[in-house]
């Protein structure tokens, strides 16, 4: 392993969204003429192409090579319709430490449904990335954090994989305590709930004694097709009601 050294992972279908490939241009010209964490060794940017019943397999993929053939010290994760600004990187390294804070997400949104709309249609609504895990008799699973602090260091019980960075050490850490298995979806016990590949990464990055942390400080956009999902979207949302 080299200290500072980055792995850039992501998935995609055939094709980016112009929002990712535009951010991940500036991100490489700012590492080149920065710290050069990316550019500077073999498996720096490291693009897989998979349909949607590959994910799983893919993120496998993706942690494999980083710790069985790369010197990366680090991989950053983000799905290939995301926005991020030219300085992600180097923002995610700064808030992160190998130990105290080995896993560090950036502030994302996924699309949720919102119940049905008329003409049986279906609403939709984004959700920020930042759960907390929920157990009572009935139910086992995780609840967004819907009034996150805003721009501050926080730590979750589980995020999302659409922009985060890993520490070396947590996928190995995973792969000793279960396995080359740290995006296989997870059935809780008292079931019938699957948790998402990202989730049950979390979970296994949390059972193999790891802490995860999002800063909300450090925002992204995600293109939906039709729906740009970003903070200023989300409050809209949540607009008060005099």
């Amino acid at each position: 392993m080299t200290d500072g050294l980055v792995s850039v992972g992501f998935l995609h279908p055939g094709h980016l969204a112009a929002c990712f490939s535009e951010s991940l241009q500036d991100l490489l010209f700012h590492d080149a003429f920065g710290a050069q964490r990316v550019i500077s060794h073999t498996f720096g940017k490291m693009g897989k192409s998979c349909g949607a019943g590959g994910i799983v397999a893919g993120r496998n993929q993706l942690a494999r090579v980083v710790i069985d053939e790369s010197e990366s010290e680090w991989l950053l994760m983000v799905d290939s319709d995301m926005r991020f600004e030219h300085d992600l990187l180097e923002r995610l390294i700064e808030a992160a430490d190998p130990k105290a804070r080995p896993v560090v997400g950036a502030l994302c949104f996924a699309q949720k449904t919102a119940g049905k709309a008329s003409g049986y249609g279906v609403r939709y609504r984004a959700c920020p990335t930042l759960y907390d895990f929920i157990e009572q008799d009935d139910i086992v699973g995780f609840a967004p954090r819907l009034t996150y602090e805003r721009d501050t260091l926080q730590v979750v019980s589980a995020t999302g994989a659409a922009c985060v960075l890993i520490h070396r050490s947590v996928l190995e850490g995973v792969r000793a305590k279960y396995g080359d298995v740290w995006f296989d979806q997870i059935t809780h016990p008292k079931g019938p709930t699957t948790f998402s590949e990202d989730v049950s990464f979390c979970i296994r990055v949390a059972g193999a004694g790891f802490p995860l942390h999002v800063h909300t400080a450090i925002k992204t956009g995600h293109d939906k097709g039709g729906v740009y999902l970003d903070e200023d979207f989300y409050d809209t949302q949540h607009v008060a009601v005099p």
